[in-house]
């Protein structure tokens, strides 16, 4: 049971990498009219991201 457990938690945090990835490729994507637009400096993408994701 341990085992079926721990495997468990390796695939959902495969699944939670690929999703930080994707939407942390989306924002580094945005030009930087777009993050004026939305009040932001590149500096805080990683921050945006892990939030959007990691919630």
């Amino acid at each position: 049971m341990i085992l079926f457990s721990g495997l468990a938690e390796l695939i959902e945090r495969g699944r939670r990498m690929r999703a930080y990835t994707k939407a942390r490729n989306e924002a580094e994507a945005m030009t930087d009219a777009d993050l004026a637009d939305a009040g932001l400096k590149r500096w805080q993408l990683g921050h945006v991201t892990r939030v959007r994701v990691l919630r």
